[in-house]
């Protein structure tokens, strides 16, 4: 049986219906919790357009096999945290990031696609098989954030990604890979001195014969460089991101990356 633990100043959760036009609108595809402690509460198998959490803490709650289009799961000014909890199974097509803390949580066999603005979100001990789209992690926060945030950095370290298919996933300002376990194969190369590697890859287009190849090739060490600033030390790439480039010029920059 799933209990629910409110302090005795925070709010229950709560459903809302929402206006939009004319449409009439399924008050249960719609879930906002406002300072709630909640344990051992399973919403698993819910379908949701939302799901809207602010300034919460989730000890053990399981949201497995949930379908959600919007999962704002850190939203307002106001420290939301997720304590081995699980995710498996979830589907989500849009991950709202926001103020917010995963410790030990489980995201297994997952698809989750668009994971973005995680400028104030850390994980902890956290392990992912699946598939993550379109993500971004950052390890810093944003300078006009951290006074109402408290810290300049955000903590992730410990987490296992290394049974996830990571597609067009970035790791931003100051991640240290080395803290984590990542996935490998022949589609990924990791580059412990980012930096360096694109500094000598650099070095390696240029003496291309082609023109066309050569321009290409350091426009696409260019986006990588991007990646490698605001402190992120180590880069994890993946050959199949860069599908939209030329065969020939996917193959030539990372062996020039690897120093072939």
């Amino acid at each position: 049986m799933s209990s629910l633990e409110l302090n005795p100043d925070d709010q229950p959760w709560k459903i809302e219906a929402r206006d939009v036009g004319h449409a009439e609108i399924d008050p249960n595809e719609y879930i906002d919790i406002e300072r709630a402690r909640q344990v051992d509460v399973d919403y698993s198998g819910r379908k949701l357009k939302q799901f809207c959490a602010v300034g919460c803490r989730f000890e053990r709650c399981r949201f497995d096999n949930m379908r959600i289009d919007s999962f704002a799961f850190g939203s307002g000014r106001e420290l939301s945290e997720y304590i081995e909890c699980t995710f498996n199974g979830i589907r989500v097509y849009s991950m709202f990031g926001g103020f917010a803390r995963f410790i030990r949580c489980s995201f297994q066999d997952v698809d989750i696609r668009k994971w973005k603005w995680g400028e104030k979100t850390e994980l902890i001990d956290c392990i992912f098989t699946g598939r993550l789209t379109e993500c971004i992690f950052n390890g810093t926060v944003p300078e006009q954030d951290r006074p109402w945030v408290g810290r300049e950095r955000n903590e992730f370290r410990g987490n296992d990604v290394s049974g996830c298919d990571l597609v067009d996933v970035a790791f931003r300002t100051g991640i240290d890979l080395s803290l984590q376990r990542l996935p490998t194969g022949p589609e990924y190369l990791y580059l412990p001195d980012a930096a360096a590697a694109i500094g000598r890859a650099q070095l390696a287009v240029n003496e291309w014969y082609d023109a066309r190849l050569r321009e290409e090739g350091l426009s696409l060490l260019r986006s990588m460089e991007f990646e490698s600033q605001g402190g992120q030390c180590q880069l994890l790439l993946r050959t199949d991101d860069y599908e939209t480039r030329a065969p020939e010029v996917i193959d030539g920059v990372f062996a020039a990356l690897r120093g072939d």
